[in-house]
């Protein structure tokens, strides 16, 4: 077994500081007085952090690219079929199986950020297109935000899950990997490295954080409301 650099720097940030902003977020709609302001701040640096995740799985590092992890149904349920025989091959990258689990957590995360922008806290604090849409548009996005909790809940729980499963039935430290970067594989001689790509990076977090700003400030309609801030 040799250690082979998987998880490009851009890539392991991105995981980490979603973890802390997801963390934040309850604390701030659940656990905090008054910190709702807080947790629309907290949604659009998600949604800044959702963002650049797409690009960088469309031109970023090899490994962490859409078109290299995401599989066919087929490929993912002959991967599960596996998972307990003998034959069972460990992926350099992400499994198949992981692959659907990131589309799903980008598309509630996604989902969630979303309808974000059109719901209040019935007191002091609007989303920034709360004013902009009828009031049934408004129960059904505050419906879809907060519901929408509950399948990150369901993901955190099934992702936790299949970390312990990794690590003690496989022998495979995820969360090691996602620190440092490195993954122990058979073949990583014939295996070709990630990259950092560092003005990739640089490029696409300018870019997510301009278009979160034209969403947010530049797009939204203006606030009548003047407890809004």
């Amino acid at each position: 077994m040799q250690q082979l650099y998987i998880w490009d720097f851009p890539t392991r940030l991105f995981h980490w500081l979603l973890v802390i902003a997801i963390s934040s977020q309850y604390i701030t709609a659940e656990l905090l007085d008054d910190a709702i302001q807080w947790h629309f701040y907290g949604g659009y640096f998600i949604l800044g952090l959702l963002i650049f995740r797409v690009l960088w799985g469309f031109w970023g590092a090899y490994y962490a690219k859409f078109s290299h992890f995401i599989v066919s149904p087929q490929s993912a349920w002959r991967y599960s079929r596996t998972f307990t025989s003998p034959d069972y091959k460990p992926s350099v990258g992400h499994n198949p199986l992981g692959a659907y689990s990131i589309i799903f957590i980008l598309t509630v995360l996604l989902t969630q950020s979303i309808s974000g922008l059109f719901i209040s806290d019935d007191i002091f604090h609007n989303g920034p297109y709360y004013n902009a849409v009828g009031e049934e548009t408004q129960n059904v996005m505050n419906w879809i935000h907060h519901q929408g909790f509950n399948a990150v809940w369901l993901f955190l729980g099934l992702h936790i899950g299949a970390m312990l499963v990794y690590k003690f039935a496989k022998k495979q430290n995820l969360v090691i990997s996602m620190i440092t970067g490195y993954k122990q594989h058979k073949n990583a001689l014939s295996t070709t490295p990630t990259k950092n790509h560092w003005i990739k990076f640089v490029i696409f977090s300018c870019l997510s954080a301009l278009v979160v700003y034209l969403v947010v400030v530049t797009f939204a309609p203006a606030v009548a409301d003047d407890f809004y801030y």
